[in-house]
């Protein structure tokens, strides 16, 4: 069964066993979410304590035990921390194999959640094959040409509760198909979820006559996490984006 955390109930139990303050931004809000354990994820889940360094994680878990100390000095070194704890925020440990009181990966939640886009080009849209030849395109003014290759954002918001909001390619079809230049389909991602320190985005939405439901989840693993910056490696290729701050 689907085990579901409550991580508003730790919020006293932070302040006192880490011995420090909640430090929370307005936008994440981070013990206050409700998140989810996928049945067979063996990752750690947790709040960042007081004492934390870029050596030692002190993870106060949901289950309400005692705060546990990792060493993430190698994981560190080896660059699969993503993301820096500060106190309060939501962390994903992946223990070692062998040392269970050391790190191999560590994923902090909270800087993960946020806007993050990248910018794709459109190409000119194919004239249409006349008597099984094909017809050369027409000399283009150049003015034209900018005025219809403009980047466009695409992109995902990662919200609280697992949810996602896709960004890019809301154009109607009927204006999408009248344009002379064609833009690359987007992925409509509605839910994602952490499962054994990978990052699994789930689409889901109708075929084009609307009559059978369409779902896909990517799984991609996390291999850059900065304040400004996130690359994900998918399967076959990477992808990366900048974080889009709120206006």
């Amino acid at each position: 069964m689907k085990r579901t955390i409550f991580p508003l109930l730790f919020a006293p139990l932070l302040t006192v066993a880490c011995g420090g303050q909640v430090n929370q931004s307005a936008d994440d809000k981070s013990i206050q979410d409700e998140e989810s354990v996928m049945p067979g994820d063996s990752a750690y889940y947790g709040l960042a304590c007081e004492g934390c360094t870029d050596s030692i994680l002190v993870l106060l878990p949901y289950t309400g035990d005692n705060p546990d100390t990792f060493d993430i000095l190698d994981a560190f070194l080896n660059r699969k921390v993503m993301g820096r704890p500060r106190i309060g925020d939501q962390m994903v440990v992946i223990r070692d194999t062998v040392r269970h009181t050391q790190a191999s990966l560590v994923i902090n939640l909270s800087r993960l959640k946020g806007t993050w886009c990248y910018q794709v080009m459109p190409r000119l849209r194919r004239r249409r094959v006349v008597d099984s030849v094909s017809q050369p395109l027409p000399s283009i003014p150049d003015s034209l040409l900018r005025r219809w290759l403009q980047p466009r954002e695409y992109g995902f918001e990662i919200r609280r509760d697992n949810a996602v909001v896709s960004i890019g390619n809301n154009r109607s079809k009927a204006n999408e198909q009248q344009s002379p230049v064609v833009y690359p389909e987007a992925r409509r991602y509605r839910e994602w979820h952490i499962f054994n320190g990978r990052l699994i985005l789930s689409e889901s939405h109708r075929d084009p006559n609307g009559k059978h439901q369409i779902s896909r989840n990517d799984t991609a693993e996390i291999i850059l996490l900065r304040n400004d910056s996130l690359r994900l490696r998918f399967s076959g290729f990477e992808q990366g984006y900048y974080r889009r701050n709120k206006k």
